[in-house]
């Protein structure tokens, strides 16, 4: 008898237990799916208005992330300008130490080059230093 249970009756209930919780997980699952689809609807019920601030903060938060990337751009541009000023001034500062430090001696200046490439062509060819051939 206790193989015939076994036999028939076990699988039979291992079967129909498996299935009556795959309904009810389904059942479930309906049902959360069903409440998050509502509950715009009740939010909007209990706060008139709702969904439209919801929008407008999601809207804000796009505007305000390209905003912040557009900041981090020009922060990243004033510094290259921030950098290529300091190299000119320092450039001119070398060029004026060393118009005081020649000044008394020859007719004109001896430049470096590389500090007069840094400013713009206000200064006379002769004044720049030749390179030793």
């Amino acid at each position: 008898m206790l193989e015939l249970i076994f036999q028939y009756v076990l699988p039979g209930t291992i079967v129909s237990l498996l299935g009556g919780c795959f309904l009810l997980a389904g059942k479930r699952r309906d049902r959360v799916a069903a409440e998050a689809a509502s509950e715009p609807a009740r939010h909007e019920k209990q706060f008139p208005g709702w969904q439209e601030v919801v929008d407008e903060n999601r809207d804000l938060r796009d505007e305000m992330k390209s905003v912040r990337d557009e900041v981090l751009g020009l922060r990243a541009e004033l510094g290259e300008v921030r950098r290529a000023d300091t190299r000119k001034l320092q450039a001119v500062a070398r060029i004026l130490r060393a118009l005081f430090d020649q000044w008394p001696g020859n007719d004109t200046p001896n430049l470096d080059p590389a500090d007069i490439a840094e400013i713009e062509d206000a200064i006379p060819p002769a004044w720049v230093r030749r390179r030793a051939v």
